[in-house]
């Protein structure tokens, strides 16, 4: 029986696993086997026939070689998981961005010099100073969770404007201050007075700082309040009252004052100070709500513009708020609490760190099932018509964020999705489709192992998790280029010998053109290391090295599980399916080579490239289209390059949220609407003495992170009685020049400074800082306060361990206030 055209006998079949041509089989006839055109004469790469060693190994044992890499991936990825996941510190493997910035810049020098040193004598002396001291219970703020309020629209009068507005602010404070079960996390007042035989049980909670503690005062006296602003509403009284009341009022710096001051002034301020320190005594948010609360808003408006009293009202009224406009569209409060849970001595750091997260958790549990289903209450649009409340608290911040970010991430897997159904799309394989998405996943544990155990690079910054993103996208093209290629080789009638030389050609055709993209890819991301922020290295490093494994990836497994589709699945799958399993006979190669036959040699394309080749090419070679297209170009570019000379650096912090979400909402009105108050946190500005700069040989932060220099001191310091004095009048004249008032934060009337040289002279007169009254006074300046050099080493020690003057809350020692300041390392005092 006659041969048909196109068959293959048993005996001509090929093995498939192998797919061994042999060049010299006399059973396969011309026609059935023409030679290939030898089109790259032979090489250590490539064979007799001009056909690449690496590709004819890939056909030969597609399996074998298919089943090395997945297991290769999974290998790498499982010891990944053991040497980087399972050593990081607390399970994270990505490395805090703490103090990022350039290590070369005078700034961060400036700023390490000090950082570094006072981290260097807090170590060496912190287990002689601790050891055996006990922390009272509830004495340490452990945490703050504030409400943020906020007019509604219709509610022109303002949060202080109506008793239900006010009212509505004071249910959100009731939810914790009317639970028993608040007394157990609040923090203690410490600076409440008790008898002998009380204990830490007896103390109560820390008021509320919120502008209700006034009109919820435990009493009021309308016509004092009355006669305080009759006072304040003569012109000049408060200008008066500013200039003397630092010293009739506080007792301090009344050496500064001009002298001849009239006897009926100084008289006026002392009785004025002493009726609104009357006032202000009982401010508790103990009592019902004043009835007259709109003299308890007119008042305010006028304490905000004393400057030792301001800091009773400015913490919870808008920018706009003045005795012109008493309205404040925006207020605001926090709740303190409070750790240890119970008195607690003190360990190493690791103990204390463990105690510390475990009262974390029960604080947050607690909060969760005692607190956060009401204040969701309270901050529910509807629950209020003329207020809006919004909360943040740091115990359970991280668990709304990553409730955001959980979202945030499954919608992420939609562009996931997408990207595999555009794969299966374009390769007509589920197959494929899969093992695309296999190699760029895995792209992203591989390129992490060799980035972190290979190149040893310690530095992971979050920053490198969207690597994902960029390595879906790359990779997927490269899965398009690579199949295109083999698509287009059906057509191309003298490579389609055998699969070895099909397959070379493809392998040529996108392996050369996808090296150089992903070569420049890589070479842009390495451009990230001429920054000098370690965070944007390691991620344009790692960037680089998951793009180059994509390649790789690319290149052997999507490569050979191209070969096993072709051998397997290819025109033989239902529905795109890797079914019926089994090899195709004939092969896939001989029957595009026949089809080719018979087509005489004519191209097929599809309709994308047959566009490009008749539309967008004919459109090209118009030399009018190809003035007009550069003339748009230059005009965008142009647009660019202006606006990106318009470029300037941020000057508020980066929203992170939709501007509508509740937690967004308080940052917003935290950090736009409100001045800075007296009990706000201020930026320090640290003057020190006895510091060189830092020593930067040998920094590399992305090998070790934790490595920013050796601090260095300067041998000549001397804490002379001399340096004493000196840094002792720069205080005193950058609390009360007043060319600095709008510089320095103010408190009280003065400018806030942390100079430890004050407490050190009271210490040194009276032996001890029991007196606070005689500390902050001043009363210690007529005596001699100085402490001789030689005597540094006996004072120091008893003075640390004493309690501060300036306390907020009465426990904090002079170590623990003081704790950059003094350069006391438990035997020289290295700086200052």
């Amino acid at each position: 029986m006659p041969k048909e055209k196109g068959s293959i006998s048993p005996k001509e079949a090929v093995d498939v696993e192998e797919a061994v041509v042999p060049a010299n089989d006399e059973e396969q006839s011309e026609e059935s086997n023409p030679k290939p055109t030898l089109t790259h004469q032979p090489s250590f790469f490539t064979d007799n026939r001009g056909n690449l060693k690496v590709v004819n190994l890939v056909v030969r044992r597609p399996c074998t070689i298919f089943t090395f890499i997945i297991v290769l991936c999974i290998v790498l990825s499982f010891l990944l998981q053991i040497i980087v996941f399972r050593a990081a510190e607390n399970g994270n493997p990505f490395t805090v961005p703490e103090n990022e910035f350039d290590v070369s810049d005078e700034r961060s020098i400036q700023y390490d010099s000090l950082r570094l040193a006072q981290e260097e004598v807090e170590e060496a002396r912190k287990l002689k100073e601790r050891a055996g001291q006990v922390t009272p219970k509830q004495s340490e703020l452990a945490d703050i969770m504030y409400w943020v309020f906020e007019a509604q629209p219709s509610n022109a009068a303002g949060v202080f404007g109506s008793r239900e507005s006010i009212e509505a602010m004071k249910d959100g404070f009731d939810i914790f201050l009317e639970d028993s079960g608040f007394r157990d996390f609040c923090l203690f007042d410490y600076q409440q007075q008790l008898g002998p035989n009380a204990t830490s049980d007896d103390r109560e909670c820390r008021a509320p700082l919120s502008p209700l503690t006034m009109y919820y005062a435990s009493s009021w006296d309308s016509e004092k309040v009355a006669a305080v602003i009759d006072n304040l509403k003569v012109p000049g009284n408060i200008e008066k009252f500013n200039t003397l009341a630092l010293c009739y009022v506080q007792q301090l710096y009344c050496d500064r004052l001009e002298e001849n001051v009239d006897p009926s002034d100084a008289a006026f301020t002392m009785a004025l100070g002493a009726n609104i320190s009357s006032i202000t005594s009982t401010w508790d948010m103990k009592g019902d709500l004043v009835e007259n609360f709109t003299q308890v808003t007119e008042l305010a408006s006028y304490l905000i513009q004393i400057d030792v009293f301001k800091g009773f009202v400015d913490f919870g009224f808008d920018t706009e708020f003045s005795a012109e406009n008493p309205v404040s569209k925006f207020s605001r409060g926090i709740i303190f609490w409070g750790g240890p849970m119970e008195d607690s001595k003190q360990g190493s750091e690791e103990e204390m760190e463990k105690l510390e997260d475990s009262e974390d958790d029960i604080r947050k549990d607690y909060i969760k099932e005692n607190y956060l289903e009401k204040m969701d209450e309270q901050s529910k649009k509807s629950t209020h018509s003329t207020i809006r409340s919004y909360y943040f608290m740091t115990a359970i911040i991280g668990d709304v964020i990553l409730n955001i970010v959980t979202k945030d991430a499954t919608l992420a897997i939609f562009s996931f999705v997408f990207v595999f159904l555009w794969i299966r799309l374009n390769t007509r394989s589920w197959f494929l489709a899969f093992v695309g998405l296999f190699e760029i996943f895995f792209s992203i544990p591989v390129a992490w192992f060799i980035f972190t155990v290979i190149f040893q690079i310690k530095y992971f910054a979050t920053l490198n998790s969207l690597a994902i993103f960029v390595v879906a996208a790359i990779g997927a093209d490269d899965i398009f280029i690579f199949m295109d290629a083999y698509k287009q080789s059906q057509y191309h009638l003298d490579i389609l010998c055998d699969l070895e030389t099909r397959m070379s050609w493809v392998y040529r055709r996108t392996g050369v053109a996808m090296a150089i993209t992903s070569a420049t890819t890589c070479a842009a991301f390495l451009c990230t290391l001429i920054t000098p922020l370690t965070s944007i290295q390691s991620f344009g490093i790692f960037a680089a090295v998951v793009i180059f494994i994509d390649y790789v990836l690319v290149m052997t497994l999507f490569c050979t599980a191209v070969v096993i589709y072709h051998n397997r699945y290819e025109n033989n799958a239902r529905f795109g399916c890797c079914c019926p399993c089994g090899t195709v006979t004939p092969s896939n190669t001989e029957k595009a080579r026949l089809a080719a036959e018979e087509s005489d040699g004519e191209m097929k394309r599809d309709r994308v490239s047959e566009f490009f080749r008749t539309k967008v090419s004919s459109f090209i070679q118009v030399p009018l289209h190809r003035i007009v297209l550069f003339i748009l170009f230059s005009t965008w570019l142009g647009c660019a390059i202006w606006q990106a000379t318009m470029l300037e650096a941020t000057k508020e912090n980066e929203q992170f949220l939709d501007e509508n979400h509740p937690l967004q909402k308080s940052f917003t009105i935290l950090g736009s609407e409100f001045p800075t108050a007296d009990d706000d946190l201020g930026l320090k500005v640290y003057y020190a003495w006895g510091l060189r700069e830092v020593d930067r040989s040998g920094v590399n932060r992305l090998l070790d992170p934790e490595n920013y220099g050796t601090p260095q001191y300067e041998p000549w310091f001397d804490f002379s009685t001399e340096c004493q004095s000196a840094i002792l009048d720069l205080s005193d004249d950058l609390k009360t020049n007043p060319k600095y008032k709008d510089l320095i934060k103010r408190k009280n009337g003065l400018g806030q400074v942390y100079n430890f040289v004050e407490e050190l002279a009271a210490f040194s007169v009276n032996g001890n800082l029991n007196d606070c009254d005689y500390v902050r006074t001043g009363g210690w300046r007529n005596s001699t306060w100085q402490v001789e050099p030689s005597n540094l080493a006996t004072v120091i020690p008893e003075f640390l361990q004493e309690k501060s003057c300036y306390s907020d809350d009465g426990t904090e020692t002079i170590s623990g206030r003081y704790q950059t300041e003094i350069g006391w390392d438990g035997t020289t005092l290295k700086y200052a």
